[in-house]
């Protein structure tokens, strides 16, 4: 095992281990809430969510992705490259909380939640406290060092758990939520800083900083493009629906994808900075996406598909009857998000490793020119249409990364989806099995059962290919280590 892959295999370590740790206080945390809080209360978070992630795109603008990607000349080229994204982040942090602030009560009317005004003021207080670890953070997922981050998020997990359900209990409102997220924000800064080899010092630079916008200004644009395509449906949901709706629309979308983060959020992360390393080596570039996509997707899809075939029991099971109406909206998106992760995400980071960043700002620009027409038309015809359209313009933009993707480093899509032509039989089998059975599966026990024996049937139809069985082995082998290694 070579130098880049044995980092590879310890940064995935840590990173499972920290969605793992996740995914084991969340969902349990999140059945909590879902029983204590209305779905107004998720809605009134979505609206103050919406706010701070757009301010974020303004704090950040690249500079995290710039420092994961850039080849620096040496130690003193990176800290004082860090030091004038630390500085730009937290400066134009505070400028932008305090429009905020000025600026709450339009603001609130914007996003169709008047009343929200000092919630929203509150809330964005996570803008500052964030720029004051995110840097530190990027530093420790450049060098593919992930265990840092693992310990964060788990002292992290363990406020969101004993805290947010007695906040919880005590409100009845969305201020347990709030609260909660700026604890937990409170506490990364505080870590990072404490753990991270490299301090703040007072230097800045500003033809450093017009060297690094050149670079920075694409991810930017993208960002912006991106945060459209993620939050422009909420915000018309938010007008055009009541807040009800909106928890029901938000929460449909976080469930789902959550789901799926157990073992995405894993991979996700190392992408950047992993195909980074290899910018130079396009054939061992296009090996090593086909190699980690071959893994996500093992995974992946049948749960994608799991969730799609049994939206109702896990919701019932996720969530309580009172949310049965998201459903289908879970399972819909569940699917959609499967393909998102195993084609796009790693287009999207490809493009960023090999310095063409402007190549996700065309996609994302198509992406957009074809969501806000869709999104507009679509919601005149109620909220499940628009859903579902909404959902399926994602595949529009799968198709983009495919043709983008072959232009850039000749990685054919027929090599890509030839690459887990075996996964998509093995699904099929499951949602064969599952529409002839569920008729006569009409209880919750019946159909958990149902689901344990189409997963089987799943990794026994892989199991008989050699080269899908050597894989798994290889996966239960690297599970077996992360369980018994620190």
């Amino acid at each position: 095992m070579n130098s880049l892959e044995s980092k590879v295999v310890t940064a995935t370590k840590w990173s499972a281990l920290t969605e793992i740790a996740s995914k084991l206080v969340s969902p349990v945390a999140g059945m909590i809430l879902a029983r204590l809080l209305t779905p107004e209360a998720y809605g009134a978070v979505a609206t103050t969510t919406i706010i701070i992630s757009f301010a974020e795109l303004f704090t950040d603008a690249g500079f995290q992705k710039y420092i994961i990607q850039h080849d620096f000349t040496d130690d003193d080229d990176r800290d004082k490259s860090i030091n004038v994204a630390f500085w730009s982040n937290l400066v134009m942090s505070l400028i932008i909380w305090g429009i905020i602030i000025a600026f709450r009560y339009p603001i609130a009317r914007l996003v169709g939640s008047p009343g929200l005004e000092t919630a929203i003021a509150v809330a964005c207080t996570a803008i500052p406290i964030a720029a004051f670890s995110s840097i530190q953070k990027t530093s420790f997922r450049r060098n593919l060092n992930f265990k840092i981050p693992f310990i964060a998020k788990l002292v992290s997990l363990g406020l969101t758990f004993f805290v947010t359900i007695p906040l919880a209990i005590w409100f009845r409102s969305y201020w347990a939520l709030i609260i909660s997220q700026l604890l937990s924000g409170l506490f990364s800064a505080i870590f990072y800083g404490i753990k991270s080899d490299w301090k703040p010092s007072f230097f800045f630079d500003f033809k450093l900083l017009r060297r690094m916008f050149s670079f920075c200004s694409w991810v930017f644009i993208d960002r912006i493009l991106s945060w459209t395509n993620n939050y422009l449906d909420i915000f018309i949901v938010g007008k055009k629906f009541d807040q009800h709706t909106l928890g029901i629309y938000k929460t449909s979308i976080s469930r789902s994808t959550n789901m799926l983060g157990v073992i995405s959020k894993s991979f996700i992360p190392i992408l950047l900075p992993t195909f980074s390393k290899l910018q130079y080596n396009l054939p061992e570039l296009r090996n090593t996406i086909l190699k980690l996509q071959k893994r996500l997707c093992v995974i992946v899809m049948p749960i994608g598909f799991t969730i799609f075939l049994y939206s109702d029991l896990i919701t019932r099971i996720y969530l309580g009857n009172k949310w049965i109406e998201s459903a289908p909206l879970i399972g819909l998106w569940g699917l959609i998000q499967t393909f998102y992760l195993i084609i796009n995400q790693f287009c999207s980071n490809t493009y960023t490793a090999i310095n063409k960043p402007h190549i996700s700002v065309i996609i994302s620009s198509l992406v957009v020119f074809a969501t806000i027409p869709t999104i507009l038309i679509s919601s005149r015809y109620g909220f499940q249409t628009m859903f579902v359209a909404r959902a399926l313009v994602k595949l529009w933009q799968l198709l983009l990364h495919l043709i983008s993707i072959y232009l850039l480093i000749r990685m054919s899509p027929f090599k890509m989806i030839g690459n887990i032509l075996p996964e998509l039989i093995g699904c099929g089998i499951m949602t064969a099995i599952t529409y002839s059975l569920s008729s006569i599966c009409n209880t919750d026990i019946l159909q958990l059962t149902l689901m344990a024996s189409c997963l089987a049937t799943y990794f026994g139809f892989l199991f008989a290919i050699k080269n899908e069985r050597e894989i798994i082995k290889q996966i239960w082998h690297h599970m077996v280590k992360l369980t018994i290694n620190k």
